[in-house]
C-alpha cells in the first residue's frame, strides 16, 4: 500500500498539482490528479496507416484531444520536437495516422482545453506508447488512386453518355473531351475538363455540339496533378470518337432587299364632274410628276435645319454576352451554349462560333433558347463581315424577350453606319 501511495504522489509532483493522495486504481488516479488524460491507448498497424484508439477522459468536457508522433520517446523533455498530427473532439475515441515515411514511431494523446492549454501528463500504456510501431511500407498516391475501366459513350437524344468503371471511391475523377485523340499527358492538358466527379460515379452527361466528333477521358484528378497519368485505351479515354448527328432539314433560302423602299403613295384623285350635279367641272392644273427644285428662301431654311441636326453616331458595337451565358447555369443546350459563348465567341473565332451556333439550332430547343442563340449567331456573322444574314438572326431574335438587345444591332446594319 506504500508503494501506491508514492507512485500517487510522485505522479502528482510530476504535474505540478496537489491532490489528496488515494489509492492508485485506474478510477482513483483519473479523481486524484486535477489534469484530464487519455487511458487504455492501443495502436494497430496496417501498412502505411497507424490506428490508435483510447478511452476519453471523464475531466475534460469541451475540451479536444492532440495526437503527436516522434521517432523517439516522448516525454516531457521531447515532447516540444514531436509531430502535432491530429486533434479529435470527444466522443470519436480513435484517430488514423499515415506517416509520410518508413520508420519505428511513438505516439502520445494529450488533453487540451478549447483555450489551446494542453495537459503535459505522459503515463505509459494509458496515453502513450513505450515501445515503438514500425511502418515499412507506403503506399505512393499511384497505390491510392482511382483506376478508371471500360470506359463507353454512346448519343442519348442531345447529349453523350459517357460510362465508366472506378476501381475504389473516396478519389476525385476529372472528366475530359477533345476533338483530338487521347495519347499521353500534353493531349489531356489540350482537352476540355468538362466536371470533377466522386470516384463513387459512374456516368456522365455531355450535351456537345452536333455534328462534331468527340473523343473522351475519365482519369484520377491527382495522377493528373502529378503527371504520373497513364493512358489506356477503351479504359480509361475512348479509342473512336463519338457524335450526335446533325437533324436533316430543308434549307430555307431568304432574300434581303437591297434597299429599303417607302410605300407607295396614293394616286392624285382628279373630279371632271359634280358628285351631285352631275355638271362637268373645270380640270385644274396638276403639276407633272418628278422632283421639282424648290425657291432660295426654302433651300436656306432646309440647310439651317440641317445644320442643327447631330451628326449620326457611328455603329461600332462590341460583343455582348448575355448573364445567363457568364453565369453557365442550367443543363443540356444552355451548358453547351455557354461554353460556345465564353470560348470560342469571346475569344473572337466568329467563323468557328457561327458554325457551332448553327449546328446548336438543329437541336429541339424552347423558343427563349433559340432567340439567344440567334442573337450570338447574328453578332457571330456581324464580325465575321457577313451583314445581310447577321440582319436576318437578329430580326427572328427580337421577336422575343431580346427585343431591346437587338435593335442597336437592327438600326446600326439598315443604316450602313458600321459598314466598313
Amino acid at each position: 500500500m506504500r508503494r501506491l501511495v508514492l507512485f500517487t504522489v510522485g505522479l502528482i509532483a510530476a504535474v505540478g498539482v496537489l491532490a489528496p493522495a488515494q489509492d492508485a486504481t485506474e478510477e482513483g488516479l483519473n479523481r486524484d490528479v486535477f489534469a484530464p488524460f487519455v487511458s487504455r491507448l492501443r495502436v494497430a498497424v496496417r501498412d502505411p496507416q497507424v490506428r490508435l484508439t483510447w478511452r476519453d477522459s471523464t475531466d475534460l468536457s469541451n475540451g479536444t484531444y492532440r495526437v503527436y508522433r516522434s521517432t523517439e520517446e516522448i516525454t516531457q523533455d521531447t515532447i516540444d520536437d514531436a509531430t502535432l498530427v491530429g486533434e479529435v473532439p470527444p466522443g470519436v475515441e480513435t484517430f488514423l495516422d499515415t506517416p509520410l515515411e518508413e520508420g519505428s514511431y511513438y505516439y502520445a494523446v494529450l488533453a487540451a482545453e478549447p483555450d489551446g492549454r494542453t495537459y503535459p501528463i505522459f503515463i505509459p500504456f494509458r496515453n502513450k506508447t513505450l515501445r515503438p510501431v514500425d511502418v515499412t511500407r507506403l503506399e505512393s498516391e499511384e497505390d491510392l488512386a482511382a483506376s478508371v475501366y471500360d470506359i463507353e459513350a454512346q448519343p442519348q437524344d442531345t447529349a453523350i453518355v459517357v460510362v465508366f468503371n472506378p476501381s475504389r471511391t473516396g478519389r476525385t475523377l476529372a472528366v475530359y473531351r477533345s476533338t483530338d485523340p487521347f495519347t499521353d499527358l500534353q493531349s489531356v492538358a489540350d482537352a476540355t475538363l468538362l466536371d470533377e466527379l466522386d470516384s463513387s460515379s459512374r456516368r456522365y452527361a455531355d450535351y456537345p455540339v452536333p455534328g462534331v466528333s468527340y473523343y473522351y477521358g475519365v482519369f484520377d484528378k491527382a495522377l493528373i496533378e502529378r503527371g504520373t497519368l497513364e493512358i489506356q485505351q477503351n479504359e480509361n479515354v475512348l479509342s473512336q470518337p463519338v457524335q450526335i448527328a446533325l437533324a436533316t432539314q430543308p434549307a430555307v433560302n431568304i432574300e434581303i432587299p437591297r434597299a429599303t423602299k417607302r410605300r407607295a403613295p396614293l394616286p392624285i384623285l382628279q373630279l371632271a364632274s359634280g358628285i351631285q350635279s352631275g355638271e362637268r367641272l373645270a380640270v385644274p392644273d396638276v403639276p407633272a410628276g418628278g422632283a421639282r427644285p424648290v425657291s432660295a428662301t426654302t433651300r436656306a431654311a432646309i440647310n439651317r435645319l440641317l445644320s442643327r441636326a447631330p451628326e449620326p453616331a457611328p455603329f461600332a458595337p462590341d460583343p455582348v454576352i448575355l448573364p445567363q451565358e457568364r453565369s453557365a447555369d442550367g443543363e443540356g443546350v444552355a451548358v453547351t451554349l455557354s461554353r460556345i459563348v465564353t470560348g470560342e465567341f469571346a475569344n473572337g473565332e466568329y467563323l468557328r462560333a457561327a458554325d457551332q451556333l448553327k449546328s446548336l439550332l438543329e437541336l429541339p430547343v424552347s423558343d427563349e433558347t433559340e432567340q439567344r442563340i440567334r442573337f450570338y449567331l447574328g453578332q457571330s456573322l456581324y464580325f465575321d463581315g457577313r451583314r445581310e444574314p447577321a440582319f436576318m438572326e437578329f430580326l427572328v431574335a427580337s421577336d422575343g424577350p431580346l427585343y431591346a438587345e437587338t435593335r442597336p444591332w437592327i438600326e446600326g446594319i439598315l443604316t450602313g453606319h458600321g459598314d466598313g
